[in-house]
């Protein structure tokens, strides 16, 4: 008889956040208070991973340049480690745009404090090599590697001093290649893509199923702050999005506007052997209103309509035309953003923030393809169409 292969459960969530009112919460409620009631579900998890979003800063850190709009928590910085070391998490990705919201002073303090705490951090450091440095742990008689990665975005503008591994497919291919063969379970990271859409960007799909087939055996990304499907690739479980966690879904105007998604989503396990994922599962759950607002399991109904939902959501997946119409109407939507910001501005900070972001940033850079695109096949129209009557342009012109 052969010997029984040994399986690991891996859990993974999404967003997790200690900021404004979900700290005022925490000092209220304590320690216990924000996975309480998901506790009973991540205990099945004999190894966790979650998207720290949040950072802390340490009690030096000066007053008067605490960025307001910043998701910096106000818990102590090792009081907040503990609460998720409690809760079970063992590595937590921190390439995520917020991580320098109070410079690298609270990235390296809220790595600190995570490590001491006992969970293994990865996706940061003071160079991008240090930055795609591969983390292993081990679990079972299987090790895992985890490669973390975040989108360039308005919150980092390419800066190359301490901050995440940026988001470069190039990059993200040479890595897996390099690192595939040192564990058995390689597992990469991606905090990436325009926000609130039920499926991921073109790019973004078609880069994971690259990443994929270069020896990837689980995706997990975050950043949408939505749910998004799940598919199997080569061998390899892609969760395109996990969606908000422990988040102020209901107290930030900004996720309650684009609800109701912002405070629904899902535990993932995966039943994981030396090979790759042989099984998962998903635990619904959501975020409720104030006082309750921490995640709590869906039960009866309500469950069977998410994991529906979520069902929902892998098919489209495959829906190409689905996506691509999705991922154009929320490109026009952020260019007509940035069209109505520069009727308010005067042509200096049009060329600095509004022309330096579309063109220079990777976040915007990759919509913007798109809607570049757009204008082509509109382009290629014209340039074949042929009127005796008018000049080539005559139709675009304002009447």
């Amino acid at each position: 008889m052969s010997k029984k292969e040994n399986t690991v459960i891996f859990g993974a969530v999404g967003d997790i956040s200690f900021y404004r009112q979900i700290a005022e919460d925490v000092l209220t409620y304590g320690a216990g208070w924000p996975f309480r009631k998901m506790l009973p579900f991540l205990g099945k998890a004999d190894l966790l991973f979650g998207n720290m979003e949040s950072v802390v800063i340490p009690k030096s850190f000066p007053e008067n340049k605490i960025d307001p709009e910043g998701l910096i928590s106000k818990l102590p910085g090792p009081f907040a480690a503990s609460i998720l070391k409690a809760a079970g998490f063992d590595f937590l990705n921190m390439a995520a745009n917020h991580v320098l919201d109070a410079g690298s002073i609270g990235m390296n303090y809220t790595k600190k404090c995570l490590e001491d705490a006992g969970i293994v951090t990865g996706g940061v450091g003071t160079t991008q090599q240090e930055a795609r440095r591969l983390k292993i742990l081990k679990k079972n008689g299987i090790s895992f590697g985890f490669l973390c990665y975040g989108e360039d975005s308005n919150y980092t503008l390419g800066h190359t001093g301490p901050c995440y591994a940026y988001y470069e497919i190039d990059t993200i291919l040479e890595d897996v290649k390099k690192n595939k063969g040192k564990v058995d379970i390689l597992v990469v990271s991606l905090h990436a893509d325009l926000e609130f859409m039920p499926t991921p960007s073109v790019p973004r799909r078609d880069n994971s199923r690259r990443i994929a087939a270069a020896g990837a055996k689980i995706i997990l990304q975050h950043h949408p702050h939505v749910p998004q499907g799940i598919e199997m690739i080569k061998g390899c479980l892609i969760a395109y999005s996990l969606g908000n966690f422990l988040f102020d879904a209901h107290t930030s105007n900004y996720m309650k506007r684009n609800g109701p998604y912002t405070a629904y989503s899902s535990l993932l396990l995966m039943k994981v052997g030396k090979k790759g994922v042989r099984s998962f599962e998903r635990i619904p759950y959501k975020i409720n209103e104030v006082p309750e607002q921490r995640p709590s399991p869906l039960f009866g109904a309500e469950n069977s309509k998410m994991l529906r939902y979520l069902s929902k959501l892998d098919k489209l997946l495959k829906d190409n035309e689905f996506v691509k119409r999705t991922w154009s109407a929320i490109a026009k939507k952020h260019l007509l953003m940035y069209l109505n910001q520069a009727k308010e501005q005067n042509i200096d900070r049009i060329i600095n923030e509004v022309v330096g972001r579309l063109c220079l940033v990777a976040e915007n850079r990759e919509w913007m393809n798109e809607i570049l695109l757009m204008a082509k096949e509109r382009w290629d129209i014209q340039k074949k169409a042929g009127d005796p009557y008018h000049r080539p342009n005559y139709k675009y012109q304002e009447r």
